[in-house]
Order: structure tokens, then C-alpha cells, then sequence
């Protein structure tokens, strides 16, 4: 079958890899329609975080099962279905309690076992990973991805920033960061209950994304006075909830600066170099500082839902569409900003 490798920094190629099979009774094996590309995967892309070359790569994806195991319950050959970014074997004390990014047996697409940017994979705890869709598997076309892609990862993680918030009616909100992920916990912080809730970003394009989204945005750039500008545009008031969606330092900086004493800031942005932070420097100003890999496969199914009644619209996040033969040019598209998010249509 086809797959992109990453076969060194900024260098994505597809090539043929030895088919999925099942190695337990709990596999699932899916044929997948469509996969996306993330912001997390461009760490590796860009060198920034180790992958062994040549291993596969991508961690969002909907398809159809192909084959079961012998003891997947729920789930029938020709369903179609959705992952989260991480699987999980439903079964432990962490998935019990909604924490299925903490399954001691869990793991990543690409790291942990096959990535997602592939012709099939093979899905372990597949009953428990796997979410069935409510739509045949025939009418999984690129309208339909490009609502649901998002729900995989970044709005799920958005959904998580919120929620770790813990966003009370009429509060103001700020989030750091106007890639997908931030404007994802934008909606969701809406969504909670937010009196206000200001994206604050670098890309203009991505700015109006959030804006079309009713989010109220402010462009600032490295190196500027992010703290002055958002105090200017809010008249001073500093915000009740800070949702970090970046994970460097100067982010992490702006965010606790910002934040009002007493209030709280989470974050849901993977922390690459960030500084230590002192524990004083919440302790005085009693700021409460939360944060963590979401449990996406907590929220798919009131996500999935949500798309389907059409409460939830995300389509706007998605972009761009690439055949799988062109996912160097949907990584180039992402690594350059021109893209917010991109999928892949594995069938071409």
C-alpha cells in the first residue's frame, strides 16, 4: 500500500509499505478516505523534534473498516469511522474517567503504531479507538471531511483548552494563537459561555478565519508589546481566562503577564523549550496554571454529532485538499502558513 514517509526534515515523500494485518484480537484494520495534515506534524518536518527517517507519519483520519478482530465488538465490516489523534484501550482507570490521552496503553498514530496518512492502517483496541460514524460509507466525499477532519485533533483540543478554562458565563477570554488549534478553543470558549473572547495572532489570513468564526482578533508579531496591545484593545481589562494554544516561551510569557490575578490560564499547546516557570509567580498573584494532552476520543462523540445535526460547522478550518501523491505539497502548504489546515484525499 502507499504511505508518506518522512524521510528527513522538510522532505515528505509516498512510497509502498508492507500491508496492516491484524496482530490481535482487538485490531481493526480501515481502508482510509481521508487523512489531514497538522500542525504538530511540522515539528519533525521542520527538524525541531526527532522521528526515525522513513517512518510513517499523520494522526487524523476517517475511512471504512476493512477487517476485524476476533474480539471487536461494535463494529461491522463497511462502517465508517473516525479516530481520535491518539488510540486508547477503553478499559483502564484513565479511559474510565474521560482521560483517554493517559491509557497506559495508548499511543500515536506514526510514533506508536502506523500513521494515518496511508491507503490502510491497522487500529489497535480498534472497538474502543474507533468512532462509527452516522453516515454510509459511501457518502465520505471532501465536503464531509473537511467538517469532520478537524474534530480528529484540533477542535478537540481547542475544546480542551476551554475546557480546562473552566470558562464561567460572561467571562473574558483571550487565546494565544491563531492557527487551527486556537481557533478552535475560540469556538469552544464561545461555546462555554465567554462574554468576550479575543484570538491574538500573527497571520493575518488565519485572523480572519477566526474572525469569520464572529471572534473577535488582534494581530501582533514577535518582538511587539502583545501584552500593551491586547490591554489597549480590551480598555484595560485584563482577561478572566488566558488559553494558551502556541507552547513556546514568549507565549507562555505573555499569557501569565496577561491573565488577571486570581485567574486562570491553561494550556494545550505541546510546550517545546519553554522557560521553567517559578512557582512564586503564580503563588502571588494566585493564578491557577492547567494543562494537558486532550482526550479526543473523549469528546468524538458529541463532536460527531454535533456535525451532524449541524450545530457544529468547521469546514472553514479546513483550507486546501491533496491527492496523497501530493503531500509534500500539503506539508509545504502548512510549513509556509498558507494553508490553516489541509487534508488529504487518499483515494488519488
Amino acid at each position: 500500500m502507499r504511505a508518506a514517509l518522512l524521510e528527513e526534515p522538510g522532505r515528505v515523500v509516498v512510497a509502498d509499505v508492507p500491508e496492516p494485518v491484524i496482530v490481535d484480537p482487538r485490531d481493526v484494520i480501515v481502508d482510509i478516505r481521508f487523512a489531514g495534515v497538522c500542525g504538530s506534524d511540522l515539528w519533525p518536518y521542520r527538524g525541531l523534534v526527532a522521528k526515525t527517517p522513513g517512518s510513517t507519519s499523520g494522526h487524523e483520519f476517517l475511512g471504512v473498516v476493512r477487517e476485524l478482530g476476533a474480539e471487536v465488538r461494535g463494529l461491522a465490516v463497511g462502517d465508517a469511522v473516525i479516530a481520535p489523534f491518539l488510540f486508547s484501550d477503553g478499559d483502564c482507570e484513565a479511559c474510565d474517567r474521560g482521560l483517554t490521552s493517559l491509557c497506559a496503553r495508548g499511543g500515536m498514530w506514526g510514533k506508536d503504531a502506523g500513521g494515518g496518512q496511508a491507503e490502510r492502517i491497522r487500529v489497535p483496541f480498534g472497538d474502543a479507538t474507533l468512532v462509527r460514524l452516522p453516515w454510509a460509507a459511501d457518502e465520505l466525499d471532501g465536503a464531509l471531511a473537511r467538517a469532520l477532519m478537524p474534530v480528529t485533533d484540533v477542535f478537540a483540543t481547542g475544546t480542551h483548552g476551554a475546557t480546562l478554562a473552566e470558562i464561567a458565563d460572561g467571562d473574558a477570554v483571550v487565546v494565544i494563537g491563531d492557527g487551527a488549534v486556537g481557533i478552535s478553543a475560540g469556538i469552544a470558549a464561545r461555546r462555554q459561555g465567554a462574554g468576550s473572547v479575543l484570538v491574538v495572532g500573527e497571520n493575518p489570513a488565519r485572523l480572519a478565519v477566526a474572525s469569520d468564526y464572529g471572534l473577535d482578533v488582534l494581530l501582533t508579531y514577535r518582538g511587539d508589546d502583545a501584552v500593551g496591545s491586547v490591554l489597549a484593545s480590551t480598555g484595560g481589562r485584563r482577561p478572566d481566562r488566558v488559553i494558551e494554544c502556541v507552547g513556546v516561551d514568549a507565549s507562555f510569557a505573555t499569557g501569565l503577564e496577561l491573565v488577571r490575578d486570581g485567574g486562570r490560564m491553561s494550556f494545550v499547546g505541546v510546550p517545546h523549550g519553554v522557560t521553567p516557570i517559578a512557582p512564586m509567580r503564580l503563588f502571588a498573584r494566585q493564578i491557577s496554571l492547567v494543562g494537558g494532552v486532550a482526550p479526543a476520543r473523549h469528546y468524538l462523540p458529541g463532536l460527531v454529532e454535533e456535525v451532524r445535526s449541524g450545530v457544529l460547522d468547521l469546514a472553514l478550518l479546513v483550507e486546501a485538499e491533496y491527492a496523497l501523491s501530493e503531500v509534500a505539497d500539503a506539508y509545504a502548504a502548512m510549513d509556509s502558513g498558507e494553508a490553516l489546515k489541509v487534508i488529504l484525499d487518499v483515494s488519488r
